[in-house]
């Protein structure tokens, strides 16, 4: 797996580096530009936080940032530029966590009014990125990548060279990474269709010009690396100092600084929530645990006796979940059948292994399920503050991984990692 390794050099130094790790890195110098250290690792904490969000979008916002700053070398751009874009592109989807996870994870066609909500994430990102002055064109960019050339585009109706060319420039790469990417609703595109694609939506969607040069640069055969990420490096330096939530600190905040929106069905916090909140804690605590659950045949469940009845069972489930936890444990439904819980404080892993237990055992032992004792099931993941990491995308990290190791055995079972 290729990663991106940033580090304080020069162009030279940055080009041997990379040759002495034999193509495992991509090694990217920030030495003598605006940007600091300190805000660089800020960036990358953001980024890495948006994509977290979502296992549809993880690591888009870094292929994003890849492919734009490819695109403006071939444009000719100079490589500060270049590398202004990149950061940019990093952060261009910020305003994304603030739309409901019943929109984002929706399989089927957005409403009108669910498509309003979406489209005003790129306000959204400019409301949070205003006081971030490193960046070069930064507000403008993320605000209108989604302005068409041919004026149909949001959130301004914007035309042709009226949009920045950064913004013109991340609208085709945002695009790229799209079709690149399976998502819920369609599989990911070949490469010919997507050629085809671009050549389509030249001079009504995309900058014709723009477009041209990636059409070239796709039909030599360009692409990015579906699984390259980020390094950890400079997340774990922005953790250490607060990271991207000190930015944020004049938003509007709930009980853990950050406003707190709400799935309709349970009532417990949606993904974003649980992100920011945990991230907060764990700053102040340095302790904890997070379990990730997985509530088995949902699916199955929902086609066997319809949506109305899946979702009285979900709503059920999350009611018995909420009994094992505490006020100041966090809990949240990441998707239609996932759920989160950030365990708060000094609890020891005997004490987690406990509560794991016995929601392992919800579905065989209580009778509002024993109808669908054949259908359901939970898998639950586990990781440990301290012990497994010390921000969340780390925690998170090591609980997916033990989820999946769980969920591979069939049973209702539990893993740490």
């Amino acid at each position: 797996m290729k990663k991106i390794l940033i580090i304080d050099g020069t162009k030279e130094e940055a080009a041997a580096l990379a040759q002495k790790l034999e193509g495992g890195y991509e090694v990217v110098n920030a030495s003598g530009y605006k940007i600091n250290n300190m805000a660089l690792s800020t960036v990358i904490t953001i980024a890495n936080t948006i994509d977290s969000l979502d296992n549809y979008t993880a690591g888009k916002s870094l292929r994003v940032a890849v492919c734009a700053r490819d695109i403006a070398e071939n444009l000719g751009w100079d490589e500060d530029r270049c590398r202004n874009v990149y950061y940019i592109s990093l952060l261009h989807d910020i305003g994304m966590i603030t739309v409901p996870d019943s929109i984002v994870h929706k399989p089927g066609r957005l409403t009108e009014p669910e498509y309003e909500v979406v489209k005003r994430h790129t306000l959204k990102s400019a409301e949070m990125l205003r006081d971030i002055d490193v960046l070069d064109n930064l507000v403008p960019a993320v605000t209108s990548h989604h302005e068409r050339w041919d004026g149909c585009g949001y959130p301004s109706k914007k035309r042709g060279k009226d949009i920045p060319e950064e913004a013109r420039l991340i609208a085709i790469a945002d695009a790229y990474v799209a079709m690149c990417s399976d998502r819920v609703y369609r599989s990911k595109m070949p490469h010919d269709k997507i050629i085809s694609e671009f050549a389509r939506c030249r001079g009504t969607q995309f900058d014709p010009d723009m477009a041209d040069v990636f059409i070239f640069m796709l039909k030599e055969g360009y692409s990015v690396d579906p699984d390259i990420e980020q390094t950890k490096e400079a997340s774990d330096l922005a953790a250490t100092h607060g990271g991207f939530r000190s930015i944020f600190s004049s938003a509007d905040q709930g009980s853990d600084g950050i406003e707190g929106e709400k799935d309709a069905l349970t009532g417990l916090f949606l993904r974003a929530y649980l992100n920011t909140s945990v991230g907060n804690r764990i700053t102040k605590e340095r302790s904890g645990a997070l379990m990730l659950i997985h509530f088995r045949g949902f699916d199955e469940l929902r086609e066997r006796y319809g949506s109305e009845e899946a979702d009285a069972v979900i709503k059920d489930y999350s009611d018995r979940l909420r009994s094992f936890f505490r006020e100041a444990d966090i809990l949240s439904r990441l998707s239609a059948d996932q759920f989160a819980v950030y365990v708060s404080g000094e609890s020891g892993k005997s004490v987690i292994e406990k509560k794991a237990q016995m929601i392992t055992e919800i579905t065989d032992t209580d009778g509002a399920f024993e109808k669908y004792r054949d259908i359901v099931g939970t898998s639950i993941g586990i990781s440990m503050c301290q012990e497994d990491g010390i921000t969340f995308e780390e925690l998170y990290g090591v609980a997916r991984s033990a989820l999946e190791e769980a969920r591979d055995e069939k049973t209702n079972t539990y893993r740490f990692k």
